[in-house]
């Protein structure tokens, strides 16, 4: 079975007291059904994508062949560097990390690694849906979903109003052709899916006119990561959903068999938020029936025609039209 960033998430845990974070706190679905597979080079992973396949004939005594030939390009997926720098004041630091010796130091940051593990996860959960659009994503990484969806014209639009509308995908996932790529030392645990440098105070300057600085303590937080999509027919979308602009059941469903979703159901998800899914319960709403076995009208929605429903709260509901 391939394994997914929650794995890794587990192993590196951090015992101890770690901050309330429920009002910051996103769930990050995708990422964490997301299978990862290890590079095959330091900072990228090279792969082969056949164009066509070579084409066989029946060949009868004394007869001949003629030469088929495959249609073969090499692809690429870099590893990107995601960083937080974090620099908080020394007077801080020992108060709240119980002292000035060394272990009260790291406790002080160990107490707050979960939360920069977690802007960590939304700042690459953000990058996988939204890719290089320099407004929702970032334009210096991998694309996203969005632009798989759209580069393999596999997009259905339903005109919902711009800076209040949704995005549903539908991706096939699979190590082979369609998966997240960390360094082979993160995949065989060697190293941490985020690592952190040990903390060094540092002056930091807070004014250039009068040279004026700040004691802190400083810590590099890094993780190394890429995207490998390299079939046409693994990512979907249904894009410009609002209240009054929701897709058919129809739509899901040739959403679904745009990526041949019946070749391996158990891989296949469908990602939305909130809202998001809220639309897809409207849509078992207005089919609604009780059984004597099932009675319970909340009962929860978690697959669509098989494909498991996951939902991620980095999918926002204020997309605009520069996604179109």
């Amino acid at each position: 079975m391939a394994r997914t960033l929650r794995d890794f998430l587990v192993e590196q845990s951090i015992n101890g007291y770690s901050p309330i974070m429920d009002d910051v706190e996103k769930k990050s679905g995708i990422l964490l059904t997301m299978p990862l597979i290890a590079a095959n080079h330091n900072k990228y992973h090279l792969y082969m994508k056949s164009g066509t396949l070579p084409s066989g004939t029946i060949r009868l005594i004394g007869g001949s062949v003629t030469p088929s030939a495959v249609n073969n390009t090499l692809g690429q997926a870099d590893l990107f560097n995601f960083a937080i720098l974090q620099q908080d004041d020394e007077d801080l630091v020992y108060n709240l990390g119980g002292g000035r010796s060394e272990a009260a130091v790291i406790a002080y940051f160990n107490a707050r690694y979960a939360q920069y593990l977690e802007g960590m996860i939304q700042t690459i959960s953000t990058q996988l849906i939204y890719g290089t659009n320099s407004t929702f994503g970032n334009d210096q990484g991998w694309a996203g979903l969005h632009q798989y969806a759209k580069a393999s014209s596999l997009v259905t639009q339903l005109a919902g109003t711009t800076g209040s509308r949704t995005s549903i995908f539908f991706v096939r996932w699979n190590p082979n052709f369609c998966a997240g790529v960390v360094n082979s030392a993160v995949m065989d645990g060697s190293v941490p899916f985020m690592t952190s440098t040990t903390p060094e105070r540092i002056k930091k300057v807070t004014n250039t006119t009068t040279g004026a600085q700040q004691p802190v303590w400083s810590v590099d937080h890094n993780s190394q990561m890429g995207l490998m999509v390299s079939s046409d027919v693994c990512v979907s979308a249904i894009t410009q959903l609002d209240s009054t602009h929701i897709m058919t059941s129809t739509q899901v469903i040739t959403a679904l068999r745009q990526i041949h979703s019946l070749r391996d159901l158990e891989n296949t998800y469908v990602y939305c938020n909130e809202v998001g899914y809220g639309y897809l319960n409207s849509l078992k709403e207005a089919k609604f029936q009780t059984t004597p076995e099932n009675k319970d009208y909340n009962t929860m929605l978690e697959f669509f025609d098989r494909a498991k429903i996951v939902v991620d709260e980095n999918i926002l509901s204020t997309e605009t039209t520069v996604l179109d």
